[in-house]
């Protein structure tokens, strides 16, 4: 069976093992990294690679009507929520599938980009203290 999506085609080796899919909506880029590998949407590939990073997915889109998504596999479906909320892209979770918008322009394209972003601060962190009259300061 063959099955085709769109323009962009996928690398020689993705259409052996993707049960007769040869393109899709967006291009493409075959990203290899944690054991892992498959032709993505070249918008997304920075994303889906730290997402291999804690788990795997079964499909992604970088853009479907104004939102992008993610398929994790259901063991995975936690820790890829967590990647993108620290990401801060607001992950909406449907029916095992997580909808995000994406920011523009976006760099969740670029592994380093996105490595870097994981890897700072959550963002600034705010201790209230009370005194006795539990007035915060």
């Amino acid at each position: 069976m063959t099955v085709v999506l769109g323009p962009y085609p996928l690398c020689a080796l993705c259409r052996q093992t993707n049960g007769g899919l040869l393109a899709v909506r967006h291009r493409q880029v075959h990203l290899r990294v944690h054991g892992r590998q498959s032709c993505v949407d070249r918008g997304l590939a920075g994303l889906i690679a730290s997402l291999w990073a804690v788990g795997d997915t079964r499909s992604c889109c970088e853009d479907e009507q104004g939102r992008a998504y993610v398929v994790p596999a259901s063991d995975s479906l936690e820790a890829a929520e967590q990647v993108l909320t620290r990401l801060r892209l607001r992950p909406e979770l449907e029916h095992g599938t997580i909808y995000f918008r994406v920011p523009r322009p976006s760099r969740l394209h670029d592994v380093q980009y996105v490595r870097r972003a994981l890897a700072e601060p959550a963002g600034q962190v705010f201790v209230w203290r009370t005194d006795q009259h539990g007035t915060a300061r």
